[in-house]
């Protein structure tokens, strides 16, 4: 049985620690407390990924920025999954990242296109994101979640880009939670601010035989003119 304390990262190597680790890539590696000081936590990848010849010339970062201090103690929450991604989204993979023993319920939002919009025939959604800032806004909103509702295990959102066909997904959001209304509403409320806040913008394309197409607001964005003309004072 997991320690129910520990906490999954995804770790970076670069360089001679690259080399040495026998990686091209990121990495999975269970923390086995929460809670952590800096020195035992580069101890423990050292010792894992056998790197413990040049120790003493390892940088660990957290979070992108530097521990210069190894005894100060660093605290890790369970990485949240985002992705903006060209590859159609697995639902069911998605669903299973964000599953956990200490949670009874997984809230699922899923957003497809549908074929018609106020009366024209839609055949396809394309998509286009500012991507970093687009993750970074994403990232501040799994944070505002979890302050929300601190018993929420883990998040994961995917946004599709590019081309999305009828009947298939643009974007997934799944949360978990030991009991079911904090993910159920998690998952409500994720949906709204991401489409009021992210950068992620859409057109939609006709089948009226002429190829017309139109950008598309979401009339939650900070940005559109409902959303202005609905917050005047």
């Amino acid at each position: 049985m997991s320690n129910p304390d520990s906490v999954r990262v995804k770790l970076l190597f670069f360089a001679k620690s690259r080399e040495l680790a026998g990686l091209s890539g990121t990495d999975d590696f269970l923390v086995p407390h929460s809670e952590i000081k800096c020195s035992e936590l580069l101890d423990l990848i050292c010792n894992r990924y056998n790197l413990s010849l040049i120790r003493n010339n390892v940088i660990l970062a957290h979070n992108e920025q530097y521990c210069a201090d190894l005894s100060e103690i660093i605290r890790i929450r369970n990485g949240d999954e985002l992705a903006l991604t060209f590859d159609k989204l697995d639902v069911g993979a998605l669903n299973d990242q964000v599953a956990h023993e200490s949670c009874g319920a997984v809230s699922l939002f899923v957003g497809t296109t549908r074929d018609n919009f106020e009366g024209k025939s839609v055949v396809l959604l394309q998509y286009e994101a500012y991507e970093a800032m687009a993750l970074k806004t994403m990232n501040l909103l799994c944070e505002e979640v979890r302050a929300r509702w601190p018993d929420v295990v883990h998040i994961g959102i995917h946004h599709r880009l590019g081309t999305v066909p009828v009947k298939e997904a643009s974007v997934v959001i799944a949360i978990s939670s030991p009991h079911r209304k904090s993910s159920l509403e998690a998952v409500h409320y994720t949906i709204d601010e991401l489409k009021k806040s992210v950068p992620v913008w859409k057109k939609e394309l006709y089948g009226d035989g002429e190829g017309s197409s139109e950008w598309k607001e979401n009339s939650e964005c900070t940005w559109s003119k409902k959303y202005k003309d609905a917050h005047i004072l």
